[in-house]
């Protein structure tokens, strides 16, 4: 199979790929995506065919609302952003003609490939497509914010802005896929469902503070003029299944072969799966319309190392530039009071059985040790149950707690503790658990999961299921669900221990499993590209037996074997309460999803073993400007960054800036570092030949973290 990887333009000069945004969605010859040249803008036509029509789009279920000084007070009648995965509007109807809403109106034109607006300052903007795709479902807050959607792309489709008259600068809400936004999925942090892009080129574009930036599905480019506090972008490089080396985009002659038969050559239409440099495997869909999505997304991360920093002994000097996300960001302007150690800020809730109440912990992971966090007034459970279920959640984009009883669940800020109100749940579903965008309970008496649309839930004052009611799940027979039950950051999966005859030599005797369960799956479009669908399927199931010794679970389990599971970062969490065989209360062994690898060891400092945990968080994060990229970061490149939260889980291989205060950058590993001015700045590392140059720190215990997302908590219900 040929692949293909977009050219890695310079964004200081603005160099983009020619294209005839007309011409490219007639399938018309002569557009060639790797030509160099300045980016056209085409201006909307005034009559005929390419006439503009005046539209506005508003945000639909689950959208993010805009912000610019603040954040939107809490309204639960807003559905939890991820949990109502629908099926998204059809292409070409989402926009509806500007007398009928109150939204900011712009221009769409060509096909969806072009949107036009004024700022409220009186800068005029034109955002344009070019090579495959579609601008449907941009719109324009009330505060004249853009709110940047984009659809039906590939990994050499390119958007690019010019922006002229006013103060020359314009602001951004958001960015994400289209598909990601009307499927409710705001949060979710794995990509899938979502079409890949070469470039997002804007750079005279400023990010909001609260702003988000979501392109988890892949992106070979990405420039912005400044990104302001609290703010976010989350970033995945694109899937090295579906990138070439340079030498193969022309022929023996060096010629460029022109746009379709480029795509014809070096897009098929199948499946693409590949291991990337670290060891995550993704799975890229192409198809006939030449969009390219990501299917899915999963693996144990391990650190890319310095072979990718190697020259090549056949030509002397220093190594190329891998393949990776060229970010450019001009100015980054956070505010943080202190600088977060990202190895030691994690959170993590557990419940107490014995006094009733729900803790929060703060875990360091350099020493495997964890305290009561003594910022945060525990949460006193009614009646002090034995089973209580933890776990994180979304409302809206704020980062929840739930505490689940088996009859009522209660929601709170996760950073503040501040009560939003509670619902009924089913009888004996406690075990709560949550993934990026999705709310999921189960009960061992039942033996099943059932799906949580968290905000409706809160408004109804009951479990409210999200569109399309999915069915609930039950484990394959003779299988059965233990109780302990948890999701991964950058994941719809959840996974729960339980108990089966996995020895075929005790057929009579269950033995201790982890199941992984998808909550969410894609089908395919009709018109292009994937949509997310919720839909509970198997994904895997195996028996816990490290050395080939399994852990007997007798009837009932007694017990309590797997029972208190969480998670911090992407490792799962067991609360075995047992150090070398004897008992020693909150001794936590932290595992890989997949095959259950050991990866360290955490103890928490209290006395009562506790019988659940929550997923980790970093409420630390709030303030700064937060950059999450997954996979390589070839370069990124600014003038100035205050405040900066930049965390790579891959080879960082170029960090350059002037000047960097108050920052935390974390690369796994950190290649180079040209930063001429810094204060206040810690910058570490997985291991690396060149040790501590350019001031990195070498950090033994690092394993991957993340994906990170800022919390948008606040004291206020």
């Amino acid at each position: 199979m040929r692949r293909v990887r977009p050219i890695m333009e310079d964004l200081e000069q603005r160099r983009v790929m020619t294209a005839t945004p007309q011409a490219v969605m007639a399938g018309g010859s002569g557009v060639d995506p790797m030509t160099y040249a300045s980016a056209p803008v085409v201006a909307p036509g005034a009559t005929g065919e390419d006439a503009p029509i005046l539209y506005t789009t508003t945000a639909g279920p689950g959208e993010m609302q805009p912000i610019s000084t603040g954040e939107v007070p809490y309204d639960p009648r807003i559905a939890e952003t991820g949990a109502p995965v629908v099926a998204r509007a059809p292409r070409g109807r989402t926009a509806t003609p500007a007398a009928a809403t109150r939204a900011t109106p712009g221009v769409f034109s060509n096909n969806f490939q072009q949107f036009s607006y004024t700022t409220p300052r009186g800068t005029r903007v034109t955002l344009s497509i070019q090579g495959r795709g579609s601008l449907e479902g941009t719109f324009v807050d009330s505060a004249g914010a853009l709110n940047l959607r984009y659809d039906l792309s590939n990994a050499y489709t390119k958007i690019v802005s010019n922006v002229h008259g006013g103060t020359g600068r314009a602001d951004l809400a958001s960015v994400m896929s289209r598909d990601q936004a009307e499927s409710g999925a705001i949060n979710s942090l794995s990509g899938i469902g979502s079409p890949l892009i070469g470039m997002i080129n804007l750079r005279q574009f400023d990010l909001v503070p609260g702003g988000t930036v979501n392109v988890t599905a892949g992106i070979g480019v990405l420039g912005l003029r400044s990104a302001g506090p609290n703010s976010q972008i989350q970033l995945r490089a694109l899937p090295e299944s579906v990138t070439l080396d340079a030498s193969e985009r022309s022929d023996t002659t060096g010629n460029t072969p022109t746009y379709n038969n480029s795509l014809a050559n070096i897009i098929d239409v199948e499946s693409s799966n590949g291991t990337d440099s670290n060891n995550i495997q993704n799975q890229v869909v192409s198809d006939v319309f030449f969009v390219q999505s990501l299917a899915g997304s999963d693996g144990e991360f391990i650190s890319a190392g310095d072979f990718a920093l190697q020259s090549d002994t056949r030509d002397p000097g220093p190594p190329p530039p891998p393949p990776g996300v060229v970010l450019t960001i001009d100015n980054i302007r956070g505010n943080l009071p202190v600088v977060p150690d990202l190895q030691t800020d994690p959170r993590i809730f557990g419940y107490d059985p014995v006094t009733g109440r729900v803790l929060r912990f703060q875990v360091n992971l350099n020493q495997g040790t964890g305290v009561v966090d003594t910022a945060f007034a525990p949460i006193a459970v009614a009646g002090a149950p034995e089973d209580v279920g933890v776990a994180l959640g979304k409302v809206g984009r704020r980062q929840v707690l739930v505490v689940n009883t088996g009859t009522t669940a209660s929601v709170y800020d996760a950073t503040y503790g501040t009560g939003l109100g509670s619902f009924t749940v089913p009888a004996g579903f406690s075990e709560t658990a949550s993934t990026d965008s999705l709310t999921v309970i189960g009960s061992t008496a039942a033996n099943q999961l059932l799906q949580v649309d968290l905000a409706s839930s809160l408004a109804a004052g009951t479990v409210v299921a999200p569109p399309a009611n999915p069915a609930p799940y039950t484990p394959p027979a003779g299988v059965s669900l233990l109780g302990g039950i948890t999701g991964l950051p950058g994941s719809f999966q959840v996974y729960s221990t339980v108990g089966a005859a996995f020895n075929t030599l005790q057929p009579l005797q269950d033995q201790l499993g982890y199941l992984n369960v998808a909550a969410v799956t894609t089908t395919t479009d009709p018109q292009g590209g994937l949509n997310l669908v919720n839909r509970f399927s198997t994904t895997q199931l195996q028996a816990f037996a490290p050395g080939g010794n399994y852990t007997p679970i007798p009837g009932g389990n007694p017990n309590d074997v797997g029972t208190s599971v969480g998670s911090i970062d992407r490792s799962i969490a067991v609360n075995t309460g047992l150090a070398n065989g004897a008992s020693a209360p909150n001794t936590i062994q932290l595992f890989s999803q997949q095959t259950q690898t050991r990866r360290g060891t955490v103890v928490l400092d209290y006395g009562n073993q506790l019988s659940d945990l929550s997923e980790g968080f970093r409420p630390d994060l709030a303030g700064s400007v937060l950059i999450d990229v997954q996979g390589t970061i070839q370069s990124i490149r600014g003038t100035t960054a205050d405040g900066m939260v930049l965390n790579n889980a891959g080879l960082l291989n170029l960090v350059s800036f002037q000047q960097v205060t108050n920052s935390a950058i974390v690369g796994e590993p950190v290649g180079h570092i040209r930063i001429n001015r810094r204060d206040n700045v810690t910058i570490s590392s997985t291991a690396r030949s060149v040790a501590g140059r350019g001031g990195v720190t070498f950090v033994p215990a690092l394993q991957q973290i993340g994906p990170l997302s800022q919390t948008f908590d606040r004291p206020q219900p």
